[in-house]
């Protein structure tokens, strides 16, 4: 069963059943001469401990002890139900409904469980009732284990269609955000000039994202950012009569745009939350409720921020968030380069680059790095050291990703140019410089983050897990810790 809640529902989707079954069970006992007051009893009991295990104690307390612990009273009140009624009689037909009944639900596990239990519970209570051991074992042994094997094997290969179909699913899905975002960068690509391209910047996010409006701000030249499009799904370029360009953002403070630019990560906000997560206060005056803020960086500069608005009051959804993440970090070197004055030619190459960048960022090519005290999952920039999260910008984590595809290996800064950037080796010196600062200071906040990125004097780089911290490197004199 894959959770909790899914077992839950379906014992409570069973439940007349149960009932039917302990109900007819205990009837064909008194009919058969057991004592009616020990049946009524068992009947009272059995009502009481489902109703307190079913909706007061599996609801609040989520685990799997529980679960395990429902199939041990189960098996405790068959093995009551058999020292009242005896072996052989209809009692058998108890631990059979409720092996039965854990094996679909729980596959080969809850069969071997339920089976287990159940066996060993009414024998002890035949016996307890008089029965002959032999006699015990013999009627209930064949009956238990074969529905328990029986719907062990049904649920097996239920389960492994069910997980084919959601692998399925999620591959398509994946296909299809893929598609979706590769396809929202030719027209940013295409576009004439800086003005069409921000706009085709917006329309693109509209699409890939489902959000109602989209509003995009690039560096004023000081310290903010000057709005400069904003675009909502009906059609409308200025909802609201909004006139583009009235509003800034500040690229410092402890609003929204200001620590998403910091930080280089996009955030989620809304009401509720804390107020570098609030609405701007234009956005709120246009009618919008939530939304996403992403940093639009090109290399290791922050060029702009986007926002993706939605009039729902429901925060977005992770989806979302990552969907808008991913989209404008793979456009946002296209609309630099707009603003670079870069050739048509030019930028036809980096579209290039950045469709194939955009493959492996969507986790088609480049695998999930996982070592000793390092985690680096490509498909969503995220990273973990020691097992603590990290918060990286684009740039952070891809020179960081290039680190450890050679782990205790030195690295010139040309290569990682090359391979975390995609620019030419001796045009950003000073770009892994900058970026191996920020990086540095943030992985320092993690246990045995201090160390992992070392400078090699006059060589380059290199990344030093804590699985291999404590080897001898060859350079070892040269290192600093800058």
């Amino acid at each position: 069963m894959d959770t909790h809640a899914e077992f839950r529902d379906s014992e409570r989707a069973t439940l007349p059943l149960r009932f039917a079954v302990v109900i007819g069970v205990l009837a064909l006992g008194v009919g058969t001469g057991a004592d009616p007051l020990a049946v009524a009893a068992l009947g009272g009991g059995f009502a009481f401990y489902t109703g307190v295990l079913q909706f007061a104690l599996l609801p609040r307390f989520q685990s799997d002890a529980w679960i395990f612990g429902m199939i041990g009273a189960d098996a405790a009140f068959t093995g009551l139900a058999a020292a009242a009624l005896g072996l052989p009689g209809p009692v058998i037909a108890i631990p059979v409904l409720f092996a039965g009944q854990h094996a679909l639900f729980l596959g080969y596990r809850g069969a071997g469980v339920s089976a287990f239990l159940g066996i060993a519970a009414v024998t002890g209570g035949g016996v307890i009732a008089g029965s002959d051991v032999s006699l015990a074992i013999s009627t209930t042994i064949p009956l238990i284990a074969g529905v328990a094997a029986l719907s062990g094997y049904i649920a097996s290969g239920r389960f492994a269609e069910r997980s084919m179909r959601r692998k399925t699913e999620r591959n398509n899905y994946s296909n299809s955000r893929a598609a979706r975002m590769l396809d929202g960068l030719r027209p940013v690509a295409s576009a004439g000039d800086e003005t069409t391209a921000l706009e085709a910047f917006a329309r693109s996010i509209l699409t890939v994202t489902g959000f109602d409006a989209v509003a995009v701000y690039t560096r004023s030249g000081g310290l903010g950012f000057q709005q400069r499009v904003i675009l909502s799904r009906d059609g409308e370029d200025n909802p609201a009569g909004h006139t583009t360009g009235a509003f800034e953002e500040s690229m410092h403070g402890d609003s929204a745009a200001a620590r998403a630019a910091a930080q280089g990560v996009a955030l989620a906000i809304g009401p509720g939350g804390s107020p570098s997560e609030q609405m701007p206060a234009w956005a709120t005056q246009m009618g919008f409720s939530s939304g996403v803020v992403a940093p639009m960086i090109a290399g290791h500069l922050t060029v702009g921020v986007a926002f993706g608005l939605s009039r729902e009051e429901a925060g977005a959804t992770l989806a979302r968030i990552e969907d808008m993440e991913q989209f404008v970090s793979l456009s946002s070197r296209l609309v630099a380069a707009h603003n670079s004055g870069m050739q048509p030619a030019a930028r036809n190459r980096l579209s290039l680059e950045l469709d194939a960048a955009g493959r492996a960022g969507i986790g088609e090519a480049r695998p999930i790095i996982k070592m000793d005290g390092l985690v680096l999952d490509p498909a969503t920039d995220r990273s973990s050291v020691a097992g603590v999260p990290v918060s990286l910008s684009r740039s952070e984590f891809d020179l960081l990703y290039a680190l450890a595809r050679s782990p205790g290996e030195v690295v010139d800064p040309g290569s990682l140019v090359q391979s975390a950037f995609g620019q030419a080796p001796d045009s950003g010196g000073r770009t892994v410089d900058a970026t191996i600062y920020r990086l540095r200071r943030k992985l320092s906040r993690a246990p045995a983050g201090d160390d992992l990125v070392r400078t090699v004097r006059g060589k380059g780089y290199l990344l030093t897990p804590p699985a291999i911290g404590s080897e001898s490197v060859q350079e070892s004199a040269a290192i600093t810790a800058d």
